[in-house]
């Protein structure tokens, strides 16, 4: 193999894009598709068994969310840098990405060669972020720097007072998960889930399950 090759794991539920994105990488031989997943309980083992350059994470994938690996991995000080796909540029990803310091989140309304090109500007250690998303950002967008991180660029939302654990917890239940499955998923204990839960209704002023789905889909932290 090429020493210089950039090994890459790929992870996304939508089997068109991964596989589209699988065989445009193999085209270029700067590039080895080290394996892929399909939800991001599997994305993590692969990581972390295969140890990749960039791993690539949609951002709606079943299980464990793509800002709680990217969190994991910077805690394990993990080389691997992580790029963000999502359908949209809604403020409440973008500041959970920022927050668990991804190196590049893409649309998906870009070109696949655009996602190609954010992949080999992570793995010389820089950032690239799609344009709607530099839109967003209240700070410099690190496009050519560092990647971005805690105290890096911000997108002020209602929302900005929840930690990263929070944003999750809450993603995952405004979905309709229970406790126990939210615990599963990011392999917390329920009780953990539960003292999430209670601090971000508290944060929120919001008092019971259905409201706080409510307030989640108005806010875009999910769609109806």
């Amino acid at each position: 193999m090429n020493v210089q090759q950039v090994r890459v794991i790929l992870a996304d539920d939508h089997v068109m894009i991964r596989d589209a994105l699988a065989r445009l990488l193999g085209m270029d031989s700067q590039f080895r598709v080290a394996g892929v997943a399909s939800n991001g309980g599997d994305a993590l083992a692969l990581i972390m068994e295969q140890k990749p350059d960039v791993a690539v994470l949609d951002i709606d994938m079943p299980g464990r969310t793509c800002f709680d690996i990217a969190d994991v991995l910077r805690s394990a000080e993990s080389r691997t840098r992580v790029v963000v796909l999502s359908g949209h540029a809604r403020d409440f990803q973008i500041q959970m990405a920022l927050q668990s310091g991804v190196s590049s989140y893409v649309t998906k309304d870009e070109p696949l060669e655009a996602i190609v090109g954010a992949i080999r500007m992570v793995a010389t250690g820089k950032g690239y972020f799609s344009p709607g998303v530099r839109a967003r950002f209240s700070g410099d967008a690190p496009l050519f720097g560092k990647p971005a991180g805690i105290n890096g660029p911000q997108v002020m939302t209602g929302l900005s007072a929840l930690s990263l654990r929070e944003r999750e917890v809450l993603m995952h239940l405004a979905r309709g998960r229970s406790v126990k499955e939210v615990a599963a998923d990011l392999m917390l204990s329920r009780k953990t889930v539960d003292n999430h839960t209670q601090r971000l209704m508290a944060k929120l002023d919001i008092h019971t399950r259905s409201d706080l789905v409510r307030y989640a889909i108005r806010e875009a932290v999910v769609t109806p």
